[in-house]
């Protein structure tokens, strides 16, 4: 009877743990937004709401995965569910997300502001053939603002010390305005943590809001050979070389 009702329970657990597998499994599921047929962004979208009930889940576009979205805001800023996420491709072919809505400051009070943090990884297939990200690429669309007003995208990533930022300004004469920034890692990385700040500001007398409607952002990535490689290659060069001056 013993050996029965420990046959039974070692069942049991064994079957609740396929169970909570399965649902693992399901709950990390990955949405599929990868741009086609050239287009810069996909068909289909994601909310950031749905994004940030689902820690474990993401989004795939093209070589790259992302995951770990969270939001917070205040003032005039979006509610997560009033952000659409999509897959982007840039102009040079790499991938990314576009994050739309309406990142703004209404007249009057005080300023606006929205935080976007999330992670970004090389696939599993391409981590193993020895890809890592390099460069980041941040673009701000849409953007607007009355005078003495404006609006400002700052980021950073995890243990980096390169930063980006895009804004357009009406403070002071004309517009002075930077709808790009990109930089190159020192040391690249198969998997980076990003935080994006969107700060903005319209004047107590303005008439029209500070706003963006659009933030892009890519990533490249390059072919970096493992060490062990390297130098298997650096060994393959030195006996080449002594082969040819035996020959001579």
């Amino acid at each position: 009877m013993l050996r029965f009702a420990s046959r039974a329970v070692t069942a049991a657990v064994a079957f609740a743990t396929a169970a909570c597998l399965t649902v693992g499994a399901a709950s990390a599921a990955l949405i599929d937004l990868t741009p086609a047929n050239g287009a810069i962004n996909s068909v289909g979208s994601v909310t950031l709401a749905d994004l940030q009930s689902d820690p474990s889940g993401g989004i795939v576009v093209g070589d790259k995965i992302f995951t770990g979205f969270s939001y917070s805001r205040l003032g005039d800023m979006p509610l997560p569910a009033d952000i659409n996420v999509l897959g982007f491709k840039d102009p040079d072919g790499n991938w990314g997300v576009s994050f739309h809505g309406i990142f703004q400051d209404m007249p009057g009070g005080s300023a606006s502001d929205a935080l976007i943090r999330f992670a970004v990884e090389v696939s599993p297939a391409g981590q193993q053939q020895g890809w890592q990200i390099t460069d980041a690429h941040l673009f701000l669309g849409g953007a607007g603002a009355a005078d003495e007003s404006f609006i400002t995208v700052d980021e950073t990533f995890l243990g980096k010390n390169e930063t980006l930022n895009a804004y357009y300004s009406t403070v002071g004469p004309g517009v002075n305005s930077k709808l790009a920034d990109s930089t190159i890692f020192t040391t690249p990385v198969t998997k980076l943590f990003v935080t994006k700040d969107i700060y903005a500001n319209a004047a107590s007398g303005a008439f029209l809001p500070a706003r963006a409607t659009v933030i892009d952002q890519s990533f490249s990535q390059t072919l970096i050979p493992e060490p062990a490689t390297m130098a298997l290659a650096g060994m393959g060069g030195v006996a080449m070389v002594t082969l040819r001056r035996r020959r001579s």
